[in-house]
């Protein structure tokens, strides 16, 4: 049929068909099924391994999808019902297939790429509606009718457009949901492409027919129904059209299952023997009678031989380790028993050296198969044991210095003790401290400071051996444990501790190069000499040569002290009346006394709060022996904490006693508990607690603290002198105040202390002293009290002096609280 284009055929005369619905809805599904089939296969084309199989996939997938498009428009072209009798040219009919197989092929070819440009993807669109176009206009002209055929050129054109447009969006749409989602969703990409193609296919099809018109020839017989011949050939070209889209889909689904078992497959012998002798660790296999079936290069480079050497030989044969005929009678035991055998051997290499290594033997049963063979495994351990010494190195000694650390001693005192010496041997542990190395580590730097270390480690190790034993406990402290021929307990053992140390001790401290120049080193040394048989613990040997070492460092002249058993009793005294002084504090073993301050008539006008630790099995204790361990313990807060709302109470109580309401209270406060951030805040705490009058309550201070932080001192000073406390200076004279701090300190009151007041009437110098304290005192507008008058003859002195106040045992003992009450009150009646 001739091929004709008018821009209006309808002014011809000419006339359109009508098509069958459910011809066109199956002709559609055909183009689906096709299509779909055509692209899944694509996965298949791009993970083929061989180019042929490649090229057969993808004429295979071509093929199928433009019969499919081709069975879509013969099965179109025969849903279309004209008037008149239509027939197709059976050869250009089936030539009309090859458009579409080659469109097919062009779009599956690129999409097949890994990374397709986008000029590609373009061309593969426009290939792929082309053919569908050659192929859809080839076809119509191969059919025969009694008609001329006709095509509007507006429509002809836009049927081109459809194919073309819907091609390029197909190839594109696979792409992208490719790209988008992977090659494992690469069947929800076909089917999506399909789509899109099916529907350029339908679109273009039944555009075209729609630009079609037939001019009735004349005489032409009217016809509106289907001959069988067209049924059947519908029929069957469908039907050809489903199985082949069939065909094609098991066909890839065979595939991929093939390769699938290829790739679980694809470990074969060979592979196997590349993973095996990757192995850093020796493989052996072996079959019932010990002959190596199987092994890697790991396992030839220990014994030296290639595999086809080693290949059929028996293990027997070979010297793999140490005594290895019975280690081999033992693992064929352990065998034929447990099926099993591991443990570390001593393995030997081709030139006969030995390495540490773990060796594992097991039994291999195959499912398939009676015979039985043993893999064994030999991994080498050298660098695990080498890491193990390394570790149980560092464990015992110290870094820096490479000397045995406070573990390694500690072990060697226990088996020092276990030696087999006589009864009255003795030892010495000495401990060595670099004096002032905090000061060299500040000034000079840490570095400088290891590098002394290191010095005088390198030097204590040439004393090592020879009975002698040294090391490193941490810090700057060093140990030296030896032996001792002089078997006198007392002077004989010590004299010759002492005369080896000295010749230790002169060659440690001579004088060391530091940053180019010489650093006199000296130690202070503490030595104990203990009997090693007595089986004493070594943290009792540490803490008694500890205490020597303290006294040394006391000492600070270089030369060794000796343990002396009075040092482990003060001590354990200083240490129980801690633990008894925290007991004391918490359950009120503690009082106050009191001691009268007089004023220059002798009558009483307040008192010097004093405590006192009633112990209720050793007695009374005095101050002299506590407060120092609470000032170093810490206690110190506690206990300054109890006088200060014992000390309230007592005013609070007075407050209410017509003969004790006019007196008043100084209380000692410690520097220590004066330079908590919240001082004034428990003052005024326990003031409003116990309702005293803060104007009765004097504080006295010590000059030291004026040292340590002035301009805090007296911010809290006004604090509470604003609230009527008052502040007395103790000791005044003894220590090292400013007298500009002095003169800016809130005081009321200064205190000249008992030193001068007990020499007034014998150091012709004690007298100016006290003059100038009380001229001092004068002049700043502030009172002065002498403490420790105890003649009358020192009174005289002080009142000549301008001193009005005074308090000693001249006017009375510290006595308790109600005894001092009882006095005033007594003294009030006369």
């Amino acid at each position: 049929m001739l091929f004709n284009i008018l821009p209006d055929p309808q002014s011809l005369g000419a006339v359109q068909g009508e098509h069958a619905a459910p011809l066109v809805m199956l002709s559609w599904l055909v183009a689906l099924a096709a299509s779909y089939a055509g692209l899944d296969i694509i996965k298949l084309v791009s993970k083929g391994s061989h180019p042929a199989w490649r090229r057969a996939w993808l004429w295979s997938g071509a093929s199928a999808m433009g019969l499919g498009v081709w069975s879509m428009h013969f099965i179109g072209m025969h849903a279309y019902r004209l008037g008149f009798p239509v027939s197709h040219a059976p050869v250009p009919t089936l030539l009309s297939i090859l458009p579409a197989v080659l469109g097919s092929f062009g779009a599956m070819r690129v999409l097949s790429r890994d990374a397709p440009s986008h000029r590609a993807l373009l061309s593969a669109g426009l290939v792929l509606g082309a053919g569908i176009g050659v192929m859809h206009y080839s076809g119509m002209a191969a059919m025969r009718a009694p008609a001329e055929l006709y095509h509007a050129l507006d429509l002809f054109l836009v049927s081109l457009l459809v194919a073309l447009a819907l091609g390029v969006l197909s190839v594109y749409a696979y792409r992208l949901c490719r790209h988008e989602w992977g090659v494992q969703r690469a069947r929800t990409c076909a089917f999506i492409a399909a789509l899109c193609m099916s529907i350029a296919v339908c679109g273009m099809h039944y555009v075209a027919m729609q630009a079609a018109w037939f001019l009735p020839l004349p005489g032409a017989a009217a016809s509106h129904s289907l001959s069988p011949v067209s049924h059947w050939l519908i029929y069957l070209i469908s039907g050809v059209a489903v199985l082949t889209t069939l065909l094609a889909l098991i066909a890839t689904r065979v595939q991929r299952r093939l390769q699938e078992s290829e790739r679980h497959e694809h470990m074969t012998h060979t592979r196997l023997l590349e993973v095996v002798s990757a192995l850093q660790d020796s493989v052996i296999l072996l079959d019932e009678q010990a002959r190596i079936r199987l092994c890697n290069a790991a396992f030839e480079r220990q014994v030296g031989l290639r595999s086809d050497q080693l290949m059929g030989l028996s293990v027997s044969q070979l010297a793999y380790a140490e005594d290895s005929h019975t280690l081999s009678q033992h693992i064929r035991e352990a065998l034929a028993e447990k099926g099993q055998w591991d443990g570390m051997i001593t393995a030997l290499r081709a030139d006969g050296t030995g390495f540490p290594a773990w060796l594992s033997v097991s039994r291999v049963t195959y499912a398939d198969s009676d015979d039985r063979d043993y893999v064994a495994l030999l991994s080498d351990r050298s660098k695990e044991q080498q890491a193990q010494q390394r570790i149980g190195y560092l464990a015992y000694h110290d870094m820096l210095t490479e000397l045995p650390n406070r573990r390694a001693l500690q072990e060697h005192l226990a088996e020092f003790a276990q030696r087999p010496l006589s009864p009255g041997a003795h030892a010495f542990l000495a401990l060595l401290d670099i004096d002032r190395f905090k000061m060299l580590n500040d000034s000079l730097g840490q570095d400088i400071g290891d590098e002394l270390l290191r010095q005088l480690g390198r030097r204590l190790h040439q004393w090592s051996g020879a009975g002698l034993y040294v090391a490193r406990l941490d810090g700057n402290e060093f140990a030296l444990v030896g032996e001792l021929d002089a078997r006198d307990p007392d002077e004989g053992s010590e004299h010759a501790a002492q005369q080896h140390l000295n010749a230790i001790i002169a060659s440690l401290t001579a004088g060391y190069e530091l940053q180019g120049h010489t650093y006199p080193c000296q130690l202070n040394v503490g030595v104990l000499v203990f009997r090693p048989r007595e089986n004493a613990p070594a943290a009792q040997l540490f803490k008694r040569a500890s205490l020597a070492l303290l006294e040394a460092k006391r000492q600070r002249d270089g030369e060794p002290q000796f343990f002396q058993q009075a040092q482990e009793d003060e001590l354990e005294e200083r240490l129980t009346l801690e633990r008894e002084l925290q007991y004391a504090i918490d359950n009120d073993e503690l009082c106050l006394y009191l001691q009268p301050q007089v004023d220059a008539h002798q009558q009483v006008i307040g008192a010097e709060a004093l405590v006192r630790w009633q112990h209720p099995e050793r007695g009374m204790i005095s101050p002299g022996r506590f407060i120092p361990v609470a000032e170093e313990t810490g206690l110190i807060l506690p206990l300054g904490n109890w006088v200060l709302k014992e000390g309230c109470r007592l005013l609070g109580e007075w407050r209410h006693q017509p003969d004790d309401h006019h007196l008043k209270l100084s209380l000692n406060v410690s520097v220590r508990q004066f330079q908590q951030p919240d001082f004034a805040d428990q003052v005024l705490a326990a003031i409003q607690q116990h309702d005293a009058p803060p104007e009765r309550l004097t504080l006295e201070l010590t000059e030291s603290l004026l040292l340590s932080d002035p301009d805090g001192t007296i911010d809290k000073m006004q604090q509470l002198q604003q609230k009527g406390v008052s502040f007395a200076l103790d000791d005044f004279g003894t220590g090292y105040s400013s007298l500009a701090y002095l003169k800016l300190l809130p005081l009321d009151t200064l205190k000249i202390d008992i030193a001068f007041v007990r020499d007034l009437t014998l150091d012709m110098q004690a007298t100016p002293i006290a003059a100038t304290i009380v001229a001092l005192a004068e002049s700043l507008g502030l009172g002065v009290i002498a403490e420790g008058v105890e003649t009358d003859d020192q009174r005289q002195v002080l009142a000549n002096l301008g001193c009005r106040l005074y308090q000693g045992f001249l006017f009375g003992r510290p006595v308790p609280p109600e005894i001092f009450s009882k006095v005033i009150h007594e003294e009030q009646q006369k």
